[in-house]
């Protein structure tokens, strides 16, 4: 099915009521209800009044920088109706994929930010990395440190999330972490190569991944979007039925992907990277299909139209 531009059509291309198809709404969060901490107009009431029919929402991130309370604070305070529950984030998704893991005495080789530790403190889950590992003029020094700690700290998982102090030294900890021992879990909250679109080109995540998975020849088990292990338990809960659930969200790499491995519907906004030109270009390549959504809008908030 070709995508249908929602600011293109008339009553007689798609039904008013159309959204009445949905029991469950997934949005993304940065560059789909907010751009960093400025609310994208006219997003909060939309989501309100979606809530206010009776339909269930979801906030569905692949931001590690912040915990599922923080954000939750955050989108109460552009005043969006939200619980704690309604968040899903890779750093609560991993702390309970680690819980059921990892033995008490186990430990997690952090490369991320404080958010991440914090998700683990929570569940009680060991921990250590965070923070700056400058990279001393002889950087060999710090092999020593390393097979030790691999011999003694029984380190039986490495996390990689963004981590605004990647360095040299944390490389090399984590490369040989999980060189030494085939056994060692590693996973990541996400593989977006890029962030902070359409602005700035900001190294993300996956760029610090890739570089990891480069060096040890293994591939993380990346635990956010598109992997629909994101929404697992919901679906096999019966809390969620796939058929009547739309995924919204601005990049067709992990959201719209996300969304077609859960077995959703799926719309792209343009209020990130990718516009409706993006889209038409991706009809006419064969090999896009997976990328394809359903529908486009040029906002979120152009669903008002339909409410």
């Amino acid at each position: 099915m070709a995508t249908i531009n929602l600011n293109q059509i008339n009553d007689k291309q798609i039904p008013k009521n159309w959204l009445d198809s949905y029991d469950t709404i997934f949005t993304d969060c940065d560059s789909v209800i907010w751009q960093d901490d400025k609310v994208i107009e006219g997003t909060p009431e939309t989501i309100n009044d979606l809530q206010d029919m009776g339909k269930k929402v979801y906030f569905v991130t692949n931001n590690s920088t912040k915990t599922r309370a923080q954000l939750c604070e955050k989108a109460r305070g552009m005043n969006f109706k939200v619980e704690e529950h309604q968040i899903i984030a890779p750093t609560y998704s991993i702390a309970e994929y680690l819980k059921l893991h990892l033995s008490p005495e186990e430990k997690v080789y952090i490369v991320g930010s404080p958010a991440m530790g914090r998700e683990l403190d929570t569940l009680h889950i060991k921990h250590f990395g965070l923070g700056p590992d400058e990279v001393e003029p002889n950087w060999v020094s710090i092999l020593p440190e390393v097979d030790q700690q691999t011999k003694e700290e029984n380190i039986a998982a490495v996390l990689v999330g963004f981590d605004e102090h990647f360095s040299y030294n944390k490389m090399i900890k984590a490369c040989n972490y999980l060189g030494q021992n085939e056994k060692c879990l590693f996973l990541a909250t996400n593989a977006d190569a890029v962030s902070k679109f359409p602005q700035y080109s900001i190294p993300g995540t996956g760029a610090i991944l890739r570089a990891i998975e480069a060096c040890v020849g293994r591939e993380a088990e990346v635990m956010g979007k598109p992997n629909p292990l994101v929404c697992e338990h919901l679906l096999k809960s019966g809390q969620v039925d796939a058929k009547r659930t739309l995924m919204i969200g601005d990049c067709y790499k992990t959201d719209i992907l996300f969304g077609k491995n859960c077995g959703f519907s799926t719309l792209l906004v343009g209020t990130g990277r990718y516009k409706w030109l993006h889209v038409e270009k991706m009809l006419k390549e064969d090999g896009s299909k997976d990328y394809l959504p359903d529908f486009f809008a040029s906002s979120l908030a152009d669903l008002r139209a339909y409410l």
